[in-house]
């Protein structure tokens, strides 16, 4: 009980700096076209920090625990894109998410949302759409890292559109190039991708 107490204070700080949702092992897909559509897809855990906070305390009984669990179950639900929302252990969701739309119209996307932000997708006045994600800042990362908790997974952007710059980990050569993240901690820079936009 002293692990998950130690875990609390710090995901309790996650939880300020990067939104209620860690991401954990993960496969997120996004296809995304010059003049502004995307579809974006993550399968994967979700770890909800509020109520990794209450198991750590100790505080709730096992009808608590159910219905703190329904309630995260309910706010994840509240987005319809989500297809799948199964309660594992120890505050992790499992979960399959799938959106599309057109950024040009949409002009801002974030996953899982804005106070909760893990990706985002934007325009921008320049003329270019950027998509950037998010994580916890180094020193709290470390100390979640020796719990056991790290963010670990893969990101995958496939475009046609014209790239100005990017930070991925490989790019696949094809008919539209697929950038890829392959994130196993948080040592490397958060993901991020710029495109020139084509106006509708």
């Amino acid at each position: 009980m002293k692990l998950f107490r130690r875990i609390f204070l710090v995901a309790l700080v996650v939880g300020v700096v990067s939104g209620c949702y860690m991401p954990m092992d993960f496969k997120a897909d996004l296809r995304i076209t010059p003049d502004g559509n995307y579809n974006f897809q993550y399968q994967g855990m979700l770890v909800h920090v509020p109520l990794l906070e209450k198991i750590a305390k100790n505080e709730l009984s096992r009808d608590d625990l159910n219905k703190n669990v329904a309630a995260v179950e309910r706010d994840l639900r509240r987005d319809r894109n989500f297809t799948e929302v199964a309660y594992l252990d120890n505050a992790a969701f499992r979960v399959r998410y799938k959106k599309v739309g057109n950024i040009l119209q949409q002009r801002t996307f974030n996953f899982v949302r804005q106070n909760a932000r893990l990706l985002t997708i934007s325009q921008h006045p320049d003329g270019t759409i950027r998509i950037v994600g998010d994580k916890p800042n180094t020193e709290i990362a470390d100390d979640l890292a020796e719990r056991g908790l790290v963010m670990r997974g893969t990101l995958r952007i496939q475009t046609e559109g014209q790239v100005v710059k990017h930070n991925a980990t490989e790019v696949m050569q094809a008919v539209a190039p697929v950038y890829v993240w392959t994130i196993e901690g948080h040592r490397k820079p958060s993901p991020r991708l710029i495109l020139t936009a084509r106006p509708r």
